[in-house]
């Protein structure tokens, strides 16, 4: 009776740590699950948040104009060509250019001859122009890239459409 007193307890024993296992599982989803449920509810109230503060800055930015956009060469860019053999880069670029009317893609109308407008001509940086142009009947603009090599400027049009 002994042997038989002996393995019943064992089955016993077995049996409650299967059932604290199973308990000590059970409490750690319970753990993992509200913790979860937490960090969601946590993630939505930063997300209102961020909302709220996305309209208050709305609200006090409504009235203000944006800053332009730095368009033109720097003092840098001014001392490079000049380097490169063009001691005033903005004049040259523009006179340059408007003696250049064949770059222009587009056909005149109407017996017109395309041309440059001088004031039109904005250069935007070391590297690209944006020029307006028209032959009396219809405009245009066009984005140039331009080079400087030796005081000698080389052109290629990027992009061109008619207004």
């Amino acid at each position: 009776m002994s042997d038989e007193t002996n393995a019943q307890g064992l089955q016993f024993t077995e049996r409650l740590v299967w059932l604290g296992f199973m308990l000590f599982f059970v409490v750690v989803l319970a753990i993992y699950v509200a913790r979860g449920i937490g960090l969601e509810q946590d993630v939505t109230d930063a997300n209102r948040a961020l909302l709220d503060a996305q309209m208050q800055l709305a609200r006090y930015t409504r009235d203000e104009v944006p800053r332009p956009a730095d368009v033109g060469l720097t003092n840098a860019q001014i001392q490079a060509m000049q380097r490169r053999g063009i001691a005033r880069p903005e004049l040259q670029l523009r006179r340059d250019l408007v003696a250049q009317p064949d770059l222009i893609p587009h056909e005149p109308v109407l017996g017109g001859q395309m041309y440059f407008v001088p004031e039109g001509i904005h250069v935007l940086n070391d590297r690209w122009v944006l020029a307006a142009f028209e032959d009396g009947h219809i405009r245009g603009q066009m984005l140039l890239e331009y080079d400087i090599a030796h005081g000698n400027v080389t052109w290629q049009v990027i992009e061109s459409y008619l207004e």
